[in-house]
């Protein structure tokens, strides 16, 4: 694949969600306000399908836009002006799915938490009532791992940001933003093409020796991925992917290009380079963001 897709460019724009995609996928109506939603899809999102409780969506989206991006005044200034001059409001959309369990009843109803971001969809994915960062859940240390400038912003009210290829998309695949489930090297380099965790898994082990881990049974490799600049469904050495060992505490950014991992290197200042490349994401500007300015080798 890295001989025939070199410049993502063309990738960014066709495996996006255009403001007119979205509108004729959301057939259940998109919302500002909790009280706006029918009340025939309020008990999902009140309490879930089962009852046993749902993601936060009446709470952050009642709040809003400015509440939700405050924490990035300060933290991630670009980004926070970006918000302030191309995203709309906060919104609610109702995704309705046939049931294949039961295709004579009625359909899912699957709630989608988004803003329009120049033209395109930026999805936003809330946490469990009382379960944020900002509530005091640090999801086991994991983001003790990341820069604070990116968990105390970013990460404070939400699960994770992406930009999706669909209306509707599974949790699995997180790409352009800061997702919510990050992943382990293993994982990564599978994206990359057959063959290449066989080669490069044992590198990484070999650097990181303490990100491998086995609890109760459970055998990782916690050197994962939070950011993927790959676009959803676009696999194979493109883009950009960044890296935190989750097993420290120094907050270390580790940057791979284009699938490079035998030359992995560290970014300087995270912080700054995250904002600048959030803002750009947000302000569709086009081609890909440059991390080079940022990027230096690893010291061996």
């Amino acid at each position: 694949m890295k001989e025939q897709i070199k410049d993502m460019s063309q990738w960014l724009e066709a495996m996006s969600v255009s403001t007119e995609q979205y509108r004729a996928r959301m057939d259940g109506g998109i919302y500002g306000h909790f009280e706006e939603v029918p009340d025939i899809y309020r008990p999902v999102l009140e309490t879930g399908r089962d009852g046993d409780g749902t993601y936060d969506y009446a709470r952050v989206l009642n709040r809003g836009k400015d509440w939700l991006i405050e924490p990035l005044r300060t933290l991630q200034p670009q980004s926070f002006q970006a918000f302030q001059e191309v995203v709309g409001p906060l919104l609610l959309g109702i995704v309705l799915i046939k049931d294949l369990m039961n295709p004579e009843g009625p359909p899912l109803v699957t709630p989608v938490m988004f803003f329009d971001a120049s033209g395109r969809m930026v999805e936003v994915h809330p946490d469990f009532p009382g379960n944020t960062y900002e509530e005091g859940n640090d999801r086991f240390g994991t983001l003790l791992a990341l820069p604070d400038a990116l968990a105390k912003s970013w990460l404070w009210r939400v699960e994770g940001w992406r930009l999706p290829s669909e209306p509707f998309q599974g949790p699995i695949v997180n790409r352009r933003l800061i997702g919510y489930q990050w992943k382990d090297a293993d994982n990564y380099l599978d994206s990359l093409g057959r063959g290449w965790k066989k080669r490069y898994l044992p590198l990484i082990v070999e650097r990181f020796p303490d990100t491998k881990t086995n609890l109760n049974g459970i055998k990782r490799i916690e050197f994962s991925c939070f950011l993927d600049t790959r676009p959803a469904g676009l696999n194979g050495p493109v883009g950009d992917q960044l890296f935190v060992c989750l097993t420290r505490r120094d907050q270390v950014v580790y940057h791979v290009h284009q699938g490079d991992v035998e030359n992995m290197r560290i970014l300087r200042d995270p912080a700054d380079a995250v904002d600048r490349y959030c803002a750009h994401v947000l302000r569709r500007l086009p081609g890909e963001f440059d991390f080079s300015p940022w990027s230096e080798p690893m010291k061996t």
